[in-house]
């Protein structure tokens, strides 16, 4: 019974940090998007995600290290390794996508360099996690 219920508060565990992720990730995308879009001329000011770089910095390491460990240590039978592997998988190549893609487009564009370095930080953590989640996804069908 216990047995039972702890692999339950698991499951939902997952999904609260999967909903958690995609929901920083969205959030992270929304406000580079609306900064490439409206923010286009010299005196305007960008959005920001925090109020400082550090603290920028340290949440997005803060969540690559935890989703890295999380994919490290996938639990469940083979099929539902595999589909945990899609899904993150997916989610953090498409958010890689993106923010290179904001990188381009903002790279003629006046902007701070605080940004560039978040950008940047986030495509390559959304890589390396990508690439993980291939790898996880490979290791399971064997």
């Amino acid at each position: 019974m216990v047995e039972a219920i702890m692999k339950w508060f698991m499951i939902i565990a997952e999904w609260l940090l999967f909903l958690y992720v995609l929901i920083c990730l969205l959030s992270f995308n929304i406000i580079h998007l609306g900064n490439l879009l409206y923010v286009d001329m010299p005196h305007e000011e960008s959005m920001t995600v925090t109020a400082s770089f550090a603290q920028t910095s340290l949440f997005i390491i803060g969540i690559g290290v935890v989703c890295f460990l999380y994919m490290k240590y996938l639990w469940g039978s083979n099929a539902y390794k595999k589909s945990k592997a899609v899904i993150w998988g997916s989610l953090f190549a498409c958010h890689a996508l993106t923010s290179g893609f904001y990188l381009l487009m903002r790279y003629g564009l006046i902007w701070n360099q605080h940004e560039a370095m978040e950008l940047l930080l986030s495509t390559i953590i959304s890589f390396v996690l990508t690439i993980q989640a291939v790898m996880k996804y490979v290791a399971s069908k064997y």
